[in-house]
C-alpha cells in the first residue's frame, strides 16, 4: 500500500454557459486574465505531481473540446479520466462514477474547481489521526455548505444552502481514504439525502460525524469564486485588479495640493506610472472638477486606481463615491491602507493631508503593492452595495 493520495476533481456537472470569444465553451478552459481556469483553480493545490489526479469528465465536452487530450498534456498521461455519458444528481453521485479507483486506502480529495484561493493546501499532508477535512472561509452566504465546530473543536454538523457557522467550504473535501467516502456516499444516496434535489459532498461528512468520525476544518485566507458568469466577471474585474499595474490617476484641491505633489515624487521614486489630473496651483478651488477628471480615467480603463487629496479626505471621498463603478474609501494610516483594498476592494483612495506625511503616504504604496483582495465574504457586501448604485 503506497497511501499516494488520490485527487478526484468532478467536473462532469451540469454547469453554467461561459463565453470566450463569442463560443460557448467548457468553463474549465475558460481564460481568466492570461491562465485558463482550471489551471489557476489548480494552482491552489500544492505537490499535485505527487498525487494521482483523476478527472470526472462530460462526454460532450470530450466530443467538442477534446477536453480529455488537454488534460493528459496539462497534467500527464498517467492521469485517470471518466467519461459521465449521463447526467448525475449531483457531485456525490458523479465522483461515485470512479469507484473503481477509489474505493481503497488511499487517502482521497474531492476538488470541485471554480475557485481559486490561498493559503495553499497540500493534500499529500493529510492527517493520519483525522478522518477528514473541510477548507473554508468566511461567510454568512445562504448560497454555499456550512460546517459547524462543536466544543472539542471538531466538526459537529455540517448543512448545504443553509447558514449554520460562519465556516463556509471552499469546495475541497478530504477523506482519510477513498474507501471511507464510498461507504458514506452510498449511504446518503440510498437514504436519499439530497438538497433541492441533489446530492452535495458536505452533508456526507454528517453520516461519518454520527458514527464518531473525526473531522475538522482547516481556514483559507482568500477566496475567490469563478463558477457562474457572474463570479467570473466580478473576479476579473475586481479582484484580479492590482494597485500599479496601470497608471495611477492623481487629483487634490489646494487644500491637498502639496502632498499631491510629494506624492507624485514618491510614485516616480518606486517607478509607478501615474497622470496629475490636478490641480497644479496653490489656489481655492473646487475638487469636483479635478475628481472629475481622474474618474474618467477610471471609468476608460486607462487607470485602475485613483488617489485624491484634500484637507480631510472626506470632501474628495463623497465627490468620489458619487460616481458609478467607484468604491472609494478615505485612508489615514497603514492599516486603513491595508484593509481599504483587503475587504473593500477600493479603487480610489481619499487621502486627508492635515494627518497623512510624506513618509505615511510612502508607507501606504508600498502596502497598496503588495495586498490583495481578500474576495470570500466581501465578494457579497461590495455586490450589493453595486447593486444599489444602479437602482
Amino acid at each position: 500500500m503506497n497511501n499516494k493520495t488520490n485527487i478526484l476533481i468532478p467536473i462532469a456537472g451540469r454547469g453554467q454557459r461561459f463565453i470566450d470569444g463569442g463560443y460557448v465553451m467548457p468553463k474549465q478552459l475558460i481564460m481568466v486574465g492570461d491562465t485558463q481556469m482550471i489551471d489557476l483553480s489548480l494552482s491552489s493545490i500544492l505537490n499535485k505531481d505527487e498525487c494521482n489526479l483523476i478527472f470526472c469528465l462530460r462526454r460532450d465536452h470530450v466530443n467538442d473540446y477534446s477536453l480529455d487530450k488537454i488534460l493528459k498534456q496539462k497534467y500527464g498521461q498517467d492521469i485517470k479520466l471518466i467519461i459521465v455519458d449521463h447526467a448525475t444528481r449531483g457531485s456525490v453521485e458523479t465522483c461515485l462514477i470512479a469507484k473503481d479507483y477509489i474505493n481503497n486506502d488511499d487517502p482521497l480529495m474531492i476538488y470541485t474547481l471554480d475557485v481559486y484561493f490561498e493559503s495553499f493546501f497540500d493534500p499529500t499532508c493529510i492527517e493520519p489521526d483525522i478522518d477528514g477535512t473541510i477548507l473554508t472561509f468566511k461567510s454568512n452566504n445562504n448560497g454555499y455548505s456550512y460546517a459547524k465546530l462543536g466544543e472539542n473543536g471538531l466538526v459537529s454538523a455540517t448543512a448545504e444552502k443553509k447558514v449554520i457557522s460562519e465556516n463556509a467550504a471552499v469546495g475541497v473535501y478530504t477523506f482519510s481514504s477513498g474507501s471511507c467516502f464510498v461507504k458514506y456516499a452510498e449511504q446518503m444516496i440510498e437514504q436519499e439525502l439530497t438538497t433541492r434535489g441533489e446530492f452535495y459532498i458536505c452533508p456526507l461528512y454528517n453520516l461519518m460525524i454520527k458514527d464518531g468520525a473525526k473531522v475538522n476544518i482547516k481556514e483559507v485566507d482568500k477566496m475567490h469564486l469563478m463558477g457562474t458568469p457572474e463570479e467570473l466577471e466580478f473576479y476579473l474585474t475586481h479582484s484580479l485588479v492590482k494597485f500599479g499595474d496601470k497608471p495611477i490617476a492623481i487629483c487634490a484641491d489646494h487644500s491637498g495640493f502639496a502632498l499631491k505633489n510629494e506624492a507624485c515624487k514618491i510614485l516616480k521614486e518606486k517607478g509607478l506610472r501615474y497622470v496629475d489630473y490636478g490641480t497644479f496651483v496653490d489656489k481655492d478651488c473646487d475638487y469636483n472638477d479635478y475628481v472629475g477628471q481622474a474618474i474618467e480615467a477610471l471609468n476608460r480603463g486607462f487607470s485602475d486606481h485613483v488617489i485624491a487629496f484634500c484637507r480631510t479626505g472626506q470632501g474628495v471621498n463623497i465627490a468620489g463615491n458619487k460616481n458609478k463603478g467607484v468604491r472609494a474609501a478615505v485612508v489615514y494610516d497603514e492599516y486603513a491602507a491595508e484593509h481599504s483594498i483587503k475587504h473593500n476592494c477600493a479603487n480610489y483612495f481619499s487621502i486627508p493631508s492635515r494627518v497623512v506625511d510624506e513618509n505615511m503616504f510612502s508607507n501606504m504604496v508600498n502596502i497598496w503593492k503588495k495586498t490583495s483582495f481578500d474576495g470570500g465574504r466581501h465578494i457579497p457586501r461590495i455586490t450589493k452595495a453595486e447593486f444599489n448604485e444602479k437602482v
